[in-house]
């Protein structure tokens, strides 16, 4: 996780000191995520946050890099089905994506990696596990003030399983220059 952390860190001040046109921006938001699907039947809604390095790409366009953290617990009966006392999912998505500004709502098709995974406490087995996948998402949302509120779908599929969520994130862009 570390290492992820710093990559992005590198990658984003790489991106915000290189900018030709438009404005490079780093965001930080606030984040829900309502699990859908086989994860929705298994996990509550879950909390993390998000932070994304956009590079200014003309007058309306950022390419973006965006990376996170969001944490589900487990529904109590599947919890009870595996005799444990506490089960938690996590998310560390690695998207790539295009974001396009409409005069403050924009639209944002991401892909990239992500890892998914699972800790359990308690019962007949303790443990954690994770894998990663390749993700995608895309999202939709409004920017004023370099204060933003938005929504984004995340999904990602292994092995015949597919774990997706509906994010709803607010947020906060500082911005590098102006041109």
């Amino acid at each position: 996780m570390k290492k992820l952390v710093l990559l992005t860190s590198i990658v984003t001040l790489a991106l915000l000191s290189n900018a030709q046109r438009g404005h490079n921006q780093i965001g930080v938001a606030l984040e829900v995520g309502m699990p859908m699907g086989d994860f929705g039947d298994a996990a509550k809604t879950g909390f993390g946050g998000l932070i994304r390095g956009a590079y200014g790409i003309g007058t309306a366009g950022h390419v973006t890099l965006t990376t996170g953290y969001l944490s589900f617990r487990s529904k109590s009966d599947v919890e009870e089905a595996l005799g444990a006392d506490k089960i938690s999912y996590s998310i560390v998505p690695v998207l790539v994506g295009y974001r396009h500004n409409f005069s403050g709502l924009y639209i944002e098709p991401q892909i990239g990696y992500g890892s998914y995974g699972a800790k359990i406490k308690g019962g007949l087995a303790d443990g954690s596990d994770s894998e990663g996948a390749f993700t995608w998402g895309g999202g939709v949302g409004f920017e004023k003030n370099a204060f933003e509120i938005g929504a984004r779908i995340q999904a990602a599929s292994k092995d015949g399983s597919t774990t997706s969520m509906i994010g709803f994130h607010i947020g906060y862009n500082f911005s590098s220059s102006k041109q």
